[in-house]
């Protein structure tokens, strides 16, 4: 048998062990990797406020979603959120985080956040940053995922997508408008976009709405001086 036969028969041999070997390093590493985790919420800030809701109304919750990399557990793992030092609203008092839990054999984890509607809101905005922290079960995910941010207060604002998603449908803002909406509506969140047929419906309710004030009381006036109306 000539030497290149030999070689040839050689490799065949270990080439496969040494293909096993690598494979099994790969895994090992895979296996070993630290599970993390991120904020899986988009956009992952909002503004909350109390204004749009009945006096009655204390307390509410904001929802944060979050996904793990890595693997699946057979039991339950925590998830570490610290707010940031430069919030200034008081966890405990403003808000509370609840169970802040990824469930066994799930990806995903939705966090509720608890907001209070305090006295010193109705002329102030809080903001706090809620950030991902390592602990015993998970490190932090991607970089640019580790924070959500949230302001609370109870003063009447316009909606941050008024323009994109209200306006089209309600015209110009102005709050002695909005008030009229949330009246006649009973709809609270509005930062957040609803469907078309949803947005129909609203429109249409609201016109009724003022056409039967019109008629009882007359023009309503908004704070700049201008007769309310919708397009």
């Amino acid at each position: 048998m000539n030497m290149k036969k030999i070689l040839k028969n050689c490799l065949m041999v270990l080439l496969p062990a040494l293909v096993m070997a690598a494979c099994g390093k790969t895994d090992e590493l895979l296996y070993n990797q630290a599970d993390m985790i991120y904020v899986e919420s988009l956009p992952d800030s909002t503004d909350y406020t109390f204004a749009t809701s009945p006096e009655s109304v204390v307390s509410d919750s904001i929802v944060v979603n979050f996904r793990i990399i890595g693997k699946v557990s057979d039991k339950d793992r925590s998830i570490s959120l610290v707010p940031a030092p430069n919030s200034t609203g008081k966890e405990g008092y403003h808000y509370k985080i609840g169970k802040a839990v990824v469930k066994a054999n799930s990806f995903t984890a939705k966090v509720p956040v608890y907001v209070y509607r305090r006295p010193g809101l109705k002329d102030s905005t809080l903001t706090v940053t809620l950030r991902v922290t390592e602990n015993q079960d998970f490190k932090p995910g991607y970089a640019t995922r580790l924070r959500y941010k949230f302001t609370l207060t109870d003063i009447l604002a316009k909606p941050t997508n008024w323009e994109s998603t209200w306006a089209p449908y309600f015209g110009s803002y102005s709050a002695v408008k909005f008030r009229f909406l949330i009246a006649v509506t009973g709809k609270t969140t509005w930062n957040s976009g609803p469907l078309p047929q949803d947005s129909r419906y609203l429109s249409q309710k609201a016109r009724n709405a003022l056409l039967e004030y019109n008629q009882q009381y007359g023009a309503l006036i908004d704070e700049f001086g201008q007769e309310v109306f919708f397009p």
